[in-house]
């Protein structure tokens, strides 16, 4: 049985995406609520506008929700697309569709 790549990119990356998205915005909304989550995915993926840096401006926390997005969506994707390969990679020809 092979996977279909696209789909499990897609079926991924939106879950993922979704839930950075609500983490991002609700840690730079609440001080005390996934700030350590925040600090080590800022460690990872490092940016200006991180959510413990308490000078930013609102658009400046836009641009750091964006930021935090666009990492965790090419990440998930890339990853995603990956396993996908190597999935049917490692399944052999299969049937074809």
């Amino acid at each position: 049985m092979r996977i279909n790549i696209k789909a499990l990119v897609i079926a991924a990356t939106l879950p993922a995406s979704l839930v950075i998205l609500l983490l991002s915005v609700w840690s730079r909304l609440s001080v005390s609520f996934g700030s350590y989550f925040m600090q080590a995915y800022n460690s990872i993926h490092p940016h200006p506008f991180a959510a413990a840096n308490p000078g930013l401006l609102w658009y400046e926390h836009l641009f750091g929700v964006f930021f935090d997005l666009l990492y965790m969506s090419v990440d998930v994707a890339f990853l995603a697309g990956v396993f996908g390969l190597l999935y049917n990679w490692i399944s052999g020809p299969g049937d074809a569709e």
